[in-house]
Order: C-alpha cells, then structure tokens, then sequence
C-alpha cells in the first residue's frame, strides 16, 4: 500500500515538468526531490515503527493479555502473603512442645504424657526403684498443665525410659517461645516423672539462662512453646503486632450483633445435632449412651425438648469475649465462649470466632492500643463456630460440669515462630471425647481429662500444629480399686 502511494506520488510530481518553463525545471525538480526524500524518510520510519511480533492490532492485543498476567500474579501473591503457612511445613522444621513455667528460673515440658500406670509396678512406679521428689516451687505456676509435682528418675529406671527421652542428655539446648515477639534460651537440666491422675509423663525440668532469667521474669505468661531448633521465617518476614488486646471494649450496637449471630448460629447448630441424634437413636451405641446410670444429662427426648426451647429463643445467652490481633491486615479476632441457659442449667455451649471489620480510613483512625471503642460503622463478621461441645453434651461424653462456667477453653499464650504475620495459639480444652486422639490407637479416658495444644490461627477454623500436652485430672484415690 505505501509502495503504491509512492508511486503514485512520482507521477504526480514528474508530471508537471512538461508544463513547466526549462528555466524553472531544475527548481521543480529540486522541491519534487525534497519531497520525495521527506517521504522516502517517513516511510522508514514507519517501517521502524512495525512491532516485531505483529501488527499493532496483534500488539495490542498481546499487552493486553500481559498486564492481566500481572495483575493476576500480583493479586495471588498479595493472597499468598495473606494465607497462613501450613502446619505441616512447619512441624516438619521444628516440632514444639508444650513448656509450663515452673518457677523463676525453670520451665517444665512433656515428651511423652501415658509412659506408664501410676500404681504399677514398673520402674517409673512408686513400687519399683527410688524416685527423687524434686523441691516444690515456693510459687507454683502453670496450674493448668498441673505439673507441680515432679520426680527425677533413679539410675536404674532411666534403663528403662524409651529412647526420645534417653537420648536427650542434661546441657542440650533448646528454644522457648515466649510470646509473639520473644525466644528465651533453655537448657535440659534432667529427666522428670511427672504423676498426673492414674498416669506417668515423661519429660525435662529445664533451666533458663542467668542473662536470660531477667528477660523470662517479664513475661507475664506460664505457657510456652519449646523446640530444638528455631523455625526458619518467612521470606519475607511479617512484622506484625500479635497478641491480646486486654483492653478492648465492644460499644452497645457491636455487642447487638455479636448476640445475634451467636443466637443465629446456635439455632443453626441445633437443628443439625437433634437431626443426628434422631437419626442414631436406635442404633446401639446412642441406646447405651441413654442409660441413666452414671449419666446425669437429660436422656434424648429431655434433650429434644430443651433444643425446641432454644429454637424458639427461650435461652438466656451468657458469653465472654476477648479480642486480639492474629493476622497480617491488623484486624482484631474475637474469641467468644458463649452457653446457653434453660431452667438455670447451661443446655448449649460453643466457641466462636469473629472479625472486627470496618472501613480502612476508620481503621487507620483506632487507636493501636484499642482502649476506645471501635469506629462508628463497624460490623462483625462470624468467621467459625465449634458446636462439638453441645453435641458431646448430649451424648454423654462431656464433663459433667461443662457450662457451668466459662473456662472449658482457654487461649493460654500467642506466638508468630516463623514470622509469616498468622499467629499460633496455645490452647487449654477441657476433653469432651471419650478418648485420646494423640494415642494410636486411640487410648479410652474413663475420667476427666484436658489438653494444652499448639494450633496455627487461620480464619476458616485452627490447624493442629503438634501433639496436645493430654493431662488426666483424675485424683490418685479414682485410680485405686474400692
């Protein structure tokens, strides 16, 4: 096309040479040169302008698709950021136990929570070599991993002791995390028994440091967690503010909404579980289960009875909140233990988690301390809820005294080992499963038992990070026969 162009403009330009005076010719054909070379110059560079990968519609078209892929890789490495890592990477790297303070300068960890029967006469027994009772703390801590009383294991039962807990020698080093911001050092000091109900742990009194012990005397936390070796962090790490926020108030309109997606939820639950115990109601294990002996809840039908009331609203609600920040967006979580009351007995308990969602420009406006109440047009958001306390109250596989506060679950500390912004939780449960899930096989509880367990925070429930600290309440008396 421009080649005939070009043509055309010759014959155009030489044309008028005829009609024009002899004398004048040369200046004629002086600007018809010009021109001509003005052209010759515009055609090569619009040659120079060719895209080498095709015509300017092809182009186009080309960098269209190439800034959607840039866009899209943007947005899912913005999602990656967001995401937590997962459990698994990260017990791969360094498995964590759970540590207790012990008292100023000692922390106490369990390897293994059933090495032997209290009462028997193994060497870890009291009837078989010579345990040492170790000095009590002048302040006990830590009550609820109830490790106030320890052994150290005589020669020839350390004989006997499997090998994770032989191999691991006084002097060997390990890290304590003590919160989301802090690692203390701790050294193996010696083996210790631990008696807890009818059973015997295994584990290690470890000592803190003397240019560490001021820094382990600020925490204010008793639960920990301890590896062997630290967690490599994220690349690139997150700096992020995880932790409690004690002093956070919740205004009149944000607690409405709380109770009514509590309320909500719960009616939501029951229906789910009273179409499953309908549904099991004659098989075999739901009609033993039934049996009025040794079982103070209400049979089936007392239960169907007290969920149709609480269908109909009749519950009076009871909770307590706690707010926090577990993620990278800064977002406070909430963590709500919420029953139920019928008839002053507590027919319904759950835990749910929230988000404290509002506008970016009010969030940059709260306060980081959270002492003032939440911008104006805040909103909650119900992320996930665990009704497994209700469904173990009606099949008889709770505690007895389940609800009658509430204290059947507790976050006990936070901690961010590898940096990625998503937080860990230490959590105190009180059991409500008739057995041990971290026994293979699954080890039968016949009394009260509780866990302290390590999860990862994400916002569609908590992932299991390591093996619970399992602890049988039971007292020594239960354990002997009448």
């Amino acid at each position: 096309m421009i080649a005939l162009l070009i043509a055309v403009s010759l014959a155009l330009c030489f044309l008028p040479l005829y009609y024009v005076r002899r004398r004048n010719r040369k200046w004629v054909a002086l600007a018809v040169s010009l021109y001509l070379g003005l052209m010759y110059a515009a055609y090569r560079w619009s040659i120079a302008q060719w895209p080498a990968d095709g015509n300017i519609l092809s182009h186009i078209e080309r960098e269209e698709v190439r800034k959607y892929k840039e866009r899209v890789a943007r947005e899912a490495e913005e999602a990656a950021r967001l995401e937590p890592h997962t459990a698994e990477s990260r017990l791969n790297a360094a498995p964590a136990l759970v540590a207790a303070r012990y008292d100023a300068t000692h922390v106490v960890f369990i390897v293994i929570t059933d090495a032997a029967s209290r009462f028997s006469a193994s060497p870890l027994g009291s009837s078989g070599g010579k345990p040492t009772r170790i000095a009590a703390a002048d302040h006990p801590a830590a009550p609820l991993a109830s490790l106030d009383e320890l052994y150290e294991p005589d020669s020839q039962a350390l004989n006997f002791l499997p090998d994770v807990v032989r191999k691991t020698e006084p002097g060997d080093p390990w890290i304590l995390d003590a919160d989301a911001h802090s690692t203390i050092p701790v050294v193996v000091e010696r083996t210790i028994v631990a008696p807890a109900g009818c059973s015997l742990a295994l584990g290690f009194l470890a000592s803190v440091p003397p240019a560490s012990q001021p820094a382990f005397a600020a925490i204010s936390d008793d639960y920990f967690l301890v590896r062997h070796a630290a967690v490599p962090p994220a690349n690139p790490p997150i700096v992020s503010q995880i932790g409690e926020l004690a002093e956070w108030k919740t205004s009149p309109e944000f607690a409405q909404q709380i109770e009514q997606q509590l309320n909500e939820r719960m009616k939501q639950e029951v229906a789910a579980i009273d179409a499953r115990l309908v549904g099991n109601a004659r098989s075999p294990g739901a009609t033993a289960s039934e049996l009025p002996i040794g079982n103070a809840r209400p049979r089936l039908k007392e239960w169907l009875q007290a969920d149709q009331g609480l269908a109909r609203g009749e519950g009076a609600l009871d909770y307590d909140l706690h707010a926090y920040r577990l993620t990278p967006d800064g977002l406070p979580r909430l963590f709500v233990r919420a029953r139920w009351i019928l008839n002053d007995t507590p027919v319904f308990v759950m835990t749910a988690w929230f988000k404290a969602d509002w506008p970016k420009a009010e969030f940059r406006k709260a306060k980081s301390a959270s002492g003032s109440e939440p911008a104006a047009e805040e909103r909650s958001v119900l992320l996930w809820a665990d009704a497994s306390w209700a469904l173990a109250m009606r099949e008889g596989t709770a505690p007895t005294s389940l609800g009658d506060r509430l204290d059947f679950q507790t976050v006990l500390n936070e901690f961010d080992a590898d940096s990625d912004g998503w937080a860990e939780l230490l959590i105190y449960s009180d059991d409500i499963q008739p057995n041990d899930p971290s026994t293979t096989p699954p080890r039968f509880v016949p009394g009260p038992s509780a866990s302290i367990a390590p999860y990862i925070y994400t916002d569609k429930g908590l992932v299991p990070l390591a093996t619970p600290l399992h602890r049988d309440l039971r007292t020594a008396d239960a354990c002997l026969d009448p």
